[in-house]
């Protein structure tokens, strides 16, 4: 090693010797031209400028010095890199735990980002991004905080609004299609005229709605998507002025769609559009109350989102003022949200995504603690060798800028591998897609994602190299040249090392509790009673076409001929039908009045799904009944209208009160223009979750479907159900019999979304599951990363402890007293990082509170668990040193050095 420093020390000072020959020659003749001048009776200022014109004037001489000084950098930093890897491959080991270490923390970091990159940082893919805008209704008195807009506003909205360039709408839908051998489900985006306008789209073929085609009864044209025109018409020019039949009627195709275009609608809820079709208002009936439609806006050059909301409020006012009685009036509760489409198509997802990014910044910087102690152990070993390059010429400057290329270099290579991993770790998390996270199919290690992998490495390799760098040159050299000075400048790194160790401790805690709570809070979810069983149920979407099922009677009789064929299949005990059964986000919504007293929408006690159910639908289901009866197959239409309630409904309408025999009705049309006539209450059913399993039951009304027409008016008819069958035997052993009964009655009812009844309730836990899953896996790594820095440090403490450990076992310490000192050391460090992890934690976990269930985000026992956990893990991280330093041998320890 000496040898090779001074070698390289006469290298450098021959390189200086030579620059300052050639700077020695270039005054030689410099001076020699002045002199020249001067004998010519040149004046000394003439004289020097002449020289200098000579060789190029003052700038040339400049730029030559510059590049001297350039290549001179160039040569030192090579240098520098070709020392550093010499270090670093006669260290393997320290290099391949350091870049596993920073591939770990850098890896994790790059697939997080990726997702962050691709979901909220991403434009979106139209035209001028940033001007579009999602408008949306708030009603929460009535239990809609965020809802589309309902015909009307969105009429008034185009027609008065001036800060919108365009403004547009659209809904999803499924329709059958026939006429190709077996029937299929597509999904139908129904859109206004102007959508694609809005969203500067041109077609690839053909054309796009027209302004008339807007009514209703005056279009029946369809546009197709570009897979879906490939698929059907095998990329044909002569697709165009084809018909499709769609809900057994036919329809002409007018254009085609761009390859790459995605709707918002598809953005946000992943669900890939076949066709679309044009809205077809009724303007003689606004249908005030279905707030069902997704506005996207445009807008106008020079507007702001601040003005078009505030100009939306107006308009909305003034639709309200119009309608009295009809909207939730006098206490401001009704509003116009207008926001970046961006931020709606993202919605609750940004939470858990920034949750993760922190998640994974933690388990960077405990993997910068840990390389900077490894870095620092390091410093002490090198102390002589540092100290003679030194005495040899070196400043301070240029031993902490050798120091620092080697940590360069050993991020530059854990980005590397980071990379590698982040590749793998972004096939995983798509593996766990929870499915509502918007543009997830966009993910990759784009030009953005690999510049932010660079920047990481590079500012880790500064942040982890630093302080080991500047400590080492602050050692007493004299000391360290000297052979007894293995000691020397111990006690400044040990401070950092310590520090370090604390930090790691308490980024570790805070990691753990966020993963804990988001583990509990999942806990606590899967043991919710969902209020039916869900065991041995399967589930399948039918939807017949409009075409052949017009009116209730037919669709009725369908279902029934149904239900009664898969009733008597082999291993089923129950069948029944639903237009949408709970935990799927298919309910249906809207406001109920008394026949006993005024309707007051400003409450909150108006807003009930309802769902349109056949008697063999509780049964299967498993529903309780509580008192009264159930609907029965006597119950039809011509009879008196009837429902049963559930127990929320029953406690909410008619509080202190025997809710059987009460009447209602369901309201989806303007005041003095209601189509629906008053059910009475014959039955109160148990209340199970309808929503979602982290919500309370809602009040929910089972009206038997016979009499659908008559009780939901302008709301239905439902002619797309869901069939459940309760089995005895495995469900999806039953799914071939099913499908042939239903083909043998009708081949043109397509059969969609089959699943078990527990299929449907793992897809609600789906997005909690992943928020754990990826959480709960950087927690672990940081609890072992945490481990190795408390081990290393105490491992290496005990290394330099040697000879006193020695001492004091020959004085009579006991292996036990030797025992309490060294775990004592580690244990002070990893308490202290336990306790300023949880005060931390206490503050920082309450930005979780929304993605929590059934446990508050200071959960006590949560808390409690992971520092006790991290203390055992501290405590085994010091035992082994601490056992390894009481087969010290006094005699072997004395003689230490």
């Amino acid at each position: 090693m000496l040898r090779r420093l001074k070698l390289k020390l006469h290298a450098l000072l021959h390189k200086r010797e030579m620059e300052s020959e050639l700077d020695r020659e270039l005054r030689f003749h410099l001076d020699k031209e002045i002199e020249k001048n001067l004998q010519g009776g040149m004046r000394l200022e003439e004289a020097r400028a002449a020289a200098l014109r000579s060789f190029g004037g003052v700038e040339r001489v400049k730029e030559e010095t510059r590049d001297v000084r350039g290549l001179r950098r160039v040569e030192m930093v090579w240098q520098d890199l070709r020392y550093g890897l010499r270090v670093l491959k006669k260290n393997p080991g320290f290099a391949a735990v350091a870049i596993l270490t920073l591939a770990l923390g850098i890896g994790a970091n790059t697939a997080i980002f990726s997702v962050i990159n691709a979901v909220l940082l991403r434009p979106l893919p139209y035209d001028q991004p940033g001007r579009l805008v999602a408008v949306l209704d708030s009603l929460p008195t009535v239990g809609f905080p965020r809802t589309g807009l309902s015909q009307m506003e969105y009429i008034r909205l185009r027609q008065e609004s001036r800060s919108f360039e365009g403004l547009s709408v659209a809904t999803l839908r499924g329709v059958t299609l026939t006429g190709g051998g077996e029937a299929e489900l597509l999904t139908a985006c129904i859109v206004s005229s102007n959508f694609f306008d809005t969203l500067h789209v041109k077609p690839a073929l053909g054309r796009f709605f027209e302004p008339e085609e807007d009514l209703a009864g005056k279009s029946s044209e369809v546009v197709l998507s570009h897979g879906f025109w490939q698929r059907r018409f095998d990329s044909s020019v002569q697709a165009i002025g084809q018909s499709i039949a769609l809900n057994g009627n036919t329809f002409t195709v007018i254009g085609v769609l761009p390859p790459d275009f995605k709707s918002p609608l598809e953005l946000q809820f992943g669900t890939a559009v076949e066709v679309w079709q044009p809205i077809g208002f009724t303007l003689t009936n606004l249908e005030r109350g279905s707030h069902s439609l997704n506005a996207v806006g445009r807008l106008a050059p020079g507007a702001t989102i601040q003005q078009a909301r505030a100009e939306s409020g107006m308009i909305l006012g003034r639709v309200v003022s119009e309608n009295p009685g009809y909207y939730p009036t006098g206490d401001g509760s009704v509003s116009t949200m207008v926001e970046p489409l961006q931020v709606t198509l993202v919605g609750d997802v940004r939470t858990a995504l920034i949750v993760l990014l922190c998640a994974v910044i933690s388990v960077l910087l405990i993997a910068c603690a840990n390389i900077a102690n490894i870095l620092l152990v390091r410093g002490e070993a090198r102390q002589k060798e540092i100290a003679l390059r030194t005495a040899l010429g070196a400043n301070q400057g240029q031993i902490i800028r050798q120091l620092l290329t080697e940590s360069m270099m050993l991020s530059v290579a854990g980005g590397t591998a980071g990379l590698l991993l982040a590749r793998w770790g972004l096939g995983a998390i798509i593996a766990i897609n929870p499915g509502n996270i918007p543009r997830l199919a966009e993910i990759s290690l784009d030009k953005t994602v690999l510049l932010f992998t660079v920047a990481v490495s590079l500012v880790t390799g500064i942040i982890f190299g630093i302080a080991p760098a500047v400590h080492s040159v602050k050692r007493d050299f004299h000391s360290a040249l000297k052979e007894g000075g293995r000691g020397a400048g111990v006690t400044g790194g040990s401070r950092l090392r310590r520090a370090l160790v604390v930090i790691e401790t308490a980024t570790a805690m805070l990691l753990l509790v966020g993963a804990g709570l988001l583990a509990r809070s999942f806990w606590q979810l899967r043991r919710v009673q969902a209020g039916f069983e869900p065991s041995s149920l399967l589930t399948l979407r039918l939807s017949p076409p409009s075409s052949a099922y017009q009116d209730n009677r037919q669709i009725t009789s369908l279902y029934e001929q149904l239900v009664e064929r898969v009733q008597a299949l082999p291993g089923v005990t129950a069948a029944g039908v639903a237009d949408a059964i709970p935990i799927s986000g298919n309910d249906d919504d809207t406001v109920v009045e008394h026949d006993d007293q005024q309707l007051e929408l400003s409450s909150p006690d108006v807003s009930v799904t309802f769902r349109i159910v056949n008697p063999g639908y509780f049964r299967a289901m498993g529903l309780r009944l509580i008192s009264g009866r159930l609907p029965a197959e006597s119950d039809r239409e011509g009879t008196l209208l009837v429902a049963a309630v559930n127990e929320k409904m029953a406690r909410t309408q008619w509080p202190g009160e025997n809710a059987l025999g009460k009447r209602f009705r369901l309201l989806d049309a303007a005041p003095g223009q209601a189509t629906t006539a008053y059910l009475t209450v014959v039955g109160i059913v148990g209340d199970a979750k309808n929503q979602a399993l982290d919500e309370d039951p809602r009040q929910e009304a089972y009206v038997p479907l016979p009499q659908q027409a008559a009780a939901v008016g302008g709301i239905g008819p439902s002619r797309s159900l869901t069939m459940v069958i309760r089995t005895a035997v495995e469900p999806t052993s039953l799914i071939s019999q099913v499908r042939q009964e239903v083909s043998s009655v009708d081949r043109n009812i397509p059969i969609t979304r089959v699943r078990t009844m527990e299929q449907v309730l793992e897809a609600a836990v789906v997005q909690p599951r992943f928020n754990v899953i990826l959480l709960v896996v950087f927690g672990v790594i940081a609890l072992c990363l945490g481990a190795i820095g408390i081990y290393g440090v105490i491992a290496y403490t005990v290394a330099q402890r040697t000879h006193e450990i020695g001492a004091r076992m020959a004085l009579g310490a006991t292996r036990g007293d030797v025992l309490k000192l060294v775990i004592r050391q580690g244990m002070v460090l990893a308490v202290a990082g336990v306790a300023i992890g949880t005060a931390a934690a206490l503050g920082l976990t309450r930005l979780m509170t929304g993605l929590l269930y059934g446990v508050g985000p200071t959960d006590p026992l949560t808390f409690a668990a992971i520092a006790v956990l991290l203390v055992l893990v501290a405590f085994v991280a010091c035992f082994v040193p601490a056992r390894r330093a009481t087969k010290v041998d006094p005699i072997i320890a004395l003689r230490y050095e």
